[in-house]
């Protein structure tokens, strides 16, 4: 049977978006084709795993495996997949680099139907769309035999420590938990600031700013994204508004969204959402 591996990338607020939507492509793939989707990502045997249990699940996944310093690497080697999907974030790239099959094609992801159709051999995903699968299903993970030598963020601890006995860990959350700052060089519309203000999202002076005021940044601009915003703290989310006509910009590498199109329809795809707008 044909496999399909997709890599979960853990974040304070959960699934990250790229691996969510990267699941729901690879979901729809795999139904196609009569394959079988894996979903691989680190694990620590702690309280979060289970939020990825569910979202691995939700989004599509058939089985979900927590892997080791090489798991990705060490998993297709052994299932061969006609498809690898990665985040295009530092951590998706790094576990995608020296496949065999490489390297990744990133890919905005705006549509459930890509017009670059279905996969590359592997394919580095931006979330420029909410999932659009939720199957009522948590997995039971397979752990491999090295999976404790994976050394868990600090963040890990953080948020494990602020869960009740009784808490669901987080499976997929859009925005932070606190205040939503945004940022932008230029004078915004007023049909842009209407949807600002249906977000509660106030303007930041300077990126530095918005970090320091934010847990969620909106950055309203198709320019590379500053420094400050790419080194934020892990629980702080940025979504980019890059606007119309837009190319991939290799910056993008540091946010969890970046919504296409006209800055008042991609803000309302925030306001819209389905899933959890905070996580706290």
């Amino acid at each position: 049977m044909a496999h399909i591996l997709v890599y979960l990338q853990r974040t304070p607020g959960g699934l990250h978006p790229a691996s969510a939507v990267a699941l729901c492509r690879a979901r729809d793939i795999a139904s196609d084709r009569g394959a079988t989707l894996t979903a691989i990502g680190s694990g620590d045997i702690g309280k979060l795993d289970h939020g990825i249990a569910i979202a691995a699940g939700h989004f599509g996944a058939d089985v979900l495996v927590f892997g080791g310093p090489h798991g990705l690497a060490e998993l297709c080697e052994q299932l061969n997949p006609v498809h690898v999907l990665v985040p295009w974030t530092t951590e998706g790239l790094a576990a995608a680099e020296g496949l065999p099959s490489g390297p990744p094609v990133p890919r905005w992801l705006t549509t459930t139907q890509p017009a670059w159709g279905g996969a590359d051999s592997i394919t580095a995903v931006v979330a420029g769309t909410l999932p659009w699968h939720v199957h009522e299903e948590t997995l039971e993970a397979e752990y491999q035999a090295d999976v404790d030598e994976v050394k868990p963020p600090a963040w890990v601890a953080t948020v494990e420590e602020a869960l009740g006995s009784d808490d669901t860990p987080p499976v997929l959350t859009v925005l932070g938990g606190g205040a939503v700052r945004w940022v932008c060089s230029r004078p915004v519309d007023a049909q842009t600031t209407a949807v600002l203000e249906r977000l509660d999202a106030k303007p930041a002076s300077s990126a530095d700013e918005a970090v320091e005021s934010g847990d969620t940044i909106l950055w309203l601009s198709a320019e590379p994204i500053p420094l400050v915003l790419s080194d934020r703290p892990a629980h702080k989310r940025l979504v980019v508004i890059p606007g119309a006509e837009t190319g991939l910009d290799p910056t993008w590498q540091a946010a969890e969204w970046v919504l296409p199109g006209s800055r008042p329809d991609a803000l309302a795809t925030l306001v819209d959402s389905p899933f959890d707008r905070r996580d706290g």
